[in-house]
């Protein structure tokens, strides 16, 4: 990355990076935890005791939203076809953001620090929501991140300590392929990149019923009963660990159907499929997902009208 740089005070003036690099978002990220197995139901166990790292998912849905801001200050100063031209990098930054907010509400937490993550991300979420005075969504976003008081104890310096190093986003650091990261406004080539080749929802979907049947295959053998405990463990791993992909298949769904032709199907059946999730909080997740990429796509489709005005002057 290039250094010594005088910050930008406008669009034109950043130095974008010409290097290509495949951007995985936060949702993608997790079905990635789902490794080749001949042993389907044991992989799925593997996801669900899988130390998912919370806080940087956090740090990223920080970061992107950081980076949103940073564009829209830069836009002011920034002529019209300029702005028009980066228009698709606003787009990437707003739906990589939310990925990473509802990546976190997803994964499991496994530590105070982790409860901290959803917390912080929680609450900057609902006091965005509360502004926009959306109830559908002020609804789905407090079931989704559990929003009320924390299950635990946690000191007010550990508290502060989290906050004032979230505060700051990651750095952009070396791009891993498959691996999700944190993308700037100098990453704006790998930005349209990806919102040239964005998820064939119709697929996610499709993966997303075949998650939950085996989701509910598993469900009926444990119900059985006359399992050890050890088999018991198992197989209620290996449930939580399907459900967990299901739901992160869904919410991708319903965030990204918006903005691909022919997504209005998918999104319907993913919202279709989420009752056949068991918790409540999941399903509020799906909902969540499915109002946040309608957000998206009103945005997106409002950026294509914008840029058609413009280049039709």
């Amino acid at each position: 990355m290039q250094t010594n740089i005088p910050p930008a005070t406008s669009l034109e003036d950043i130095v974008f990076e010409p290097a290509i690099h495949p951007v995985v978002d936060d949702l993608d990220g997790i079905a990635r935890q789902l490794r080749s197995s001949g042993d389907r139901d044991a992989a799925y166990a593997n996801v669900a005791i899988e130390r998912f790292l919370i806080s940087a998912a956090a740090g990223r849905a920080l970061g992107f939203a950081q980076e949103t801001e940073r564009f829209l200050a830069l836009a002011q100063a920034s002529p019209k076809p300029q702005v028009v031209e980066c228009l698709d990098m606003l787009t990437a930054l707003t739906v990589l953001n939310s990925a990473s907010t509802i990546a976190v509400a997803i994964m499991p937490p496994r530590t105070a620090d982790d409860l901290l993550a959803r917390e912080f991300v929680a609450e900057s979420v609902d006091s965005k929501l509360h502004v926009s005075g959306d109830a559908a969504m002020i609804e789905a976003a407090a079931l989704a991140f559990e929003i009320g008081p924390l299950p635990i104890a946690i000191g007010e310096r550990q508290r502060r300590t989290f906050v004032l190093a979230s505060a700051a986003p990651p750095a952009a650091a070396i791009m891993r392929d498959g691996v999700p990261a944190m993308f700037r406004l100098e990453q704006g080539p790998s930005l349209v990149d990806f919102m040239q080749n964005l998820p064939q929802v119709a697929e996610l979907v499709e993966r997303a019923g075949l998650l939950l049947d085996d989701a509910e295959r598993i469900a009926r053998m444990i119900a059985v009963g006359n399992l050890g405990a050890e088999t018991l463990n198992r197989l209620e791993r290996a449930r939580r660990g399907a459900t967990l992909l299901a739901t992160a298949d869904l919410a991708r769904t319903c965030l990204y159907a918006d903005l691909v032709n022919g997504g209005a199907f998918p999104k319907d059946r993913a919202l279709a499929l989420a009752p056949r999730l068991p918790e409540a909080r999941l399903r509020s997740i799906i909902a969540f997902a499915a109002l946040t990429g309608g957000v998206i796509g009103e945005l997106s489709s409002a950026a294509q009208a914008l840029t058609t005005a413009i280049r039709g002057h």
